[in-house]
């Protein structure tokens, strides 16, 4: 049974190796030749990040209030598809 499982990592091993390249033969020049794209790109794009902070709780919060402040629980449906028409066949 060793012997067994030692054959299939070797396996494994190969279909890896075999795999990353192909994908290097197929994709390597693409990616090498990214660095020179970006440098004859004569735009650049200005992205501006926004964040939003919220006040801080303790951890145990949600846990301390009283029955009267909890929000009312939802019945939530069952997950799962909506066919158009299933209404009508119900």
């Amino acid at each position: 049974m060793t012997a067994f499982a030692a054959c299939l990592f070797a396996f494994a091993a190969l279909t890896s190796v075999w795999i990353m390249a192909a994908t290097w033969r197929r994709y390597g020049s693409g990616a090498l030749a990214l660095r020179a794209q970006l440098a004859a790109c004569p735009e650049s794009i200005v992205i501006f990040w926004k964040s939003t902070e919220h006040r801080q709780q303790p951890a145990l919060a949600p846990l301390r209030k009283g029955r009267a402040e909890r929000p009312a629980r939802r019945n939530l449906q069952a997950p799962g598809l909506e066919w158009p028409g299933a209404a009508l066949a119900a």
